[in-house]
């Protein structure tokens, strides 16, 4: 029965496997993307509670850093101008005080989690953190101090608003590492998941199911090719199919094996040779003189 099945043509050949390596691509599945990978690496804590935790640091930050900045830029613009009487200097000034105190805390503090990555870095932006807290403490102590000596509160009033600054400073670096670790872990999965699938589609042909998806390629096609014999392809069991599908795998490498066999036809002696040759360049026949035994 399968010998009266009609054969594929080379290009219908060509054409299943071609949709083979399709079929392989489409089972893959498609090129990967970062959307997918944005929450691969989960958190300790619920997403609700580091947010609440973040906007709380937020609403601390800036009630320690309100009493704190006016005092620095009162105490700034004020020792400023002793030496310098200008009103425009003087604000200018006091301003500078409370973003080189209270803002480099933060500023300072924040850096640690982004670039402080060699020890040298770490050791200056810590330096510069601890010099802008100094600062604001001095000019807390300096301006609220006189006259309330012997106030325990007007001491801890004085000292802990740059200090709640800086520890807030650094629970906001600590969410803003994490948050970075997490975007690393989800690119190095990313570029993995992107490094597989490129290695899987460069080449089908190299899948573990590849002899699957060809093998069904060239059922399709040689059931397109014999649509006409509806009745005998549905008397195919899946014995025949194999050996159909075999033979049309086969089908293009008929030729191999024998080159081997035209050389040893067509390498002869060259005494056959000579005796066999056409004509020559005086357009006569070799001629071949027998000695007599």
């Amino acid at each position: 029965m399968i010998e009266n099945l009609r054969p594929l043509t080379q290009e219908q050949r060509r054409n299943a496997r071609r949709d083979a390596r399709e079929a392989v691509i489409r089972a893959i599945g498609p090129r990967p993307t970062r959307e997918y990978f944005n929450h691969s690496s989960i958190s300790k804590y619920p997403p609700s509670v580091t947010r609440l935790i973040f906007v709380w640091c937020l609403v601390l930050l800036l009630a320690a850093f309100t009493p704190s900045a006016i005092r620095l830029y009162v105490i700034g613009s004020q020792t400023f101008g002793q030496a310098v009487s200008s009103d425009v200097a003087m604000t200018a000034v006091g301003l500078a005080t409370v973003l080189s105190a209270e803002i480099g805390q933060i500023v300072f503090s924040l850096a640690l989690a982004t670039l402080g990555t060699s020890k040298s870095a770490r050791r200056l932006l810590i330096v510069s953190m601890m010099l802008a807290t100094i600062i604001s403490l001095v000019g807390n102590v300096q301006l609220a101090l006189p006259g309330h000596e012997n106030s325990p509160f007007a001491w801890f009033e004085a000292i802990a608003p740059p200090i709640i600054v800086l520890a807030t400073a650094y629970v906001i670096k600590e969410k803003i590492l994490e948050t970075i670790e997490g975007r690393h872990a989800n690119e190095r999965a990313y570029q993995a998941a992107l490094d597989d699938w490129k290695t899987a589609t460069s080449n089908p042909e190299s899948h573990l199911a590849w002899s699957q998806f060809h093998a069904n390629a060239l059922q399709d096609a040689l059931r397109k090719a014999n649509a006409r014999r509806k009745e005998m392809l549905y008397q195919l069991t899946i014995e025949d199919w194999r050996i159909v599908v075999s033979r049309e795998m086969r089908a293009d490498r008929w030729y191999q094996g024998t080159e081997q066999d035209e050389v040893s036809v067509f390498s002869l002696s060259p005494a056959i040779e000579s005796i066999t040759a056409g004509k020559n360049g005086n357009d006569h026949r070799p001629k071949v003189s027998v000695s007599a035994v």
